[in-house]
């Protein structure tokens, strides 16, 4: 299926090439891989992606969208950046290394771990406070991890980002089980602080006046009501110009 896809004749060339190349290496293609539904085409996918650079400049650049476009592949699959790296790494990139070199396993390694830590800040960031300057501001789904009580205010950009390494090279270190779910739950914590600071500050930059924030009753540290099973409540009080906003 892969020599039919079109004519060109230089298809047939590379996948002879390809296939004999993992099968002396001792990872044959045995199977056809597939993308939604339809045959990867695996010439095209590595004559895109070499032409970006290779498969660690895709990432580092996150061009994924030009590669599933110039697949021909639906724009609605979600995962088709992750899928797509993972097909390439399984079936292509040990042969962009022999031929062309243009990064190592370890250059690799470095620009998924970048993406990685890159995407937990921003889906920690999102999942906890979002704000819309057209809208009204929304607090979305918590963590469910049990969290002891907490107040706003107390931990900057900087210090999150630095917890959230710190965190995860402990984790990597090889921490008991019952060490690690501590750690988390410290972590969550630190990461809901920052998120609350940061974007009830984005919320008083839109606004051309006075803001104060403060819990129900006008006491910082119980801004947050938390029980031993998650968060069960959030009150606050919003004083824009002299009038209270609570909910």
């Amino acid at each position: 299926q892969l020599y039919d896809l079109d004519e060109d004749p230089k298809r047939k060339e590379f996948l002879d090439d390809l296939f004999g190349f993992m099968q002396k290496r001792g990872t044959p293609v045995n199977r056809i891989p597939i993308m939604a539904k339809q045959v990867l085409d695996l010439y095209t996918l590595y004559r895109l992606v070499t032409d970006k650079g290779g498969l660690v400049e895709v990432i580092n650049k996150k061009i994924w969208r030009e590669i599933t476009k110039g697949l021909n592949l639906p724009t609605s699959i979600t995962s088709a950046a992750f899928t797509l790296r993972t097909q390439y790494m399984k079936y292509l990139y040990p042969y962009e290394c022999e031929k062309r070199a243009l990064s190592s396993p370890g250059e690799l390694q470095a620009a998924i771990d970048s993406n990685r830590r890159e995407g937990r800040r921003q889906s920690f960031g999102a999942a906890l406070f979002s704000y819309s300057p057209a809208g009204t501001p929304a607090l979305l789904g918590a963590p469910k991890v049990p969290l002891p009580a907490l107040s706003v205010g107390q931990v900057g950009p900087a210090h999150a980002a630095a917890a959230l390494e710190q965190l995860r090279d402990r984790l990597d270190a090889g921490e008991p089980p019952e060490k690690k779910a501590a750690l988390t739950a410290e972590e969550q914590q630190r990461l809901m602080q920052h998120a609350l600071q940061h974007n009830l500050l984005a919320v008083a930059s839109h606004f051309p006046m006075n803001i104060k924030v403060s819990s129900r009753d006008d006491r910082q540290e119980t801004a947050l009501n938390l029980s031993t099973n998650g968060i069960s409540s959030i009150n606050m009080s919003i004083e824009i110009n002299g009038v209270v906003y609570t909910g």
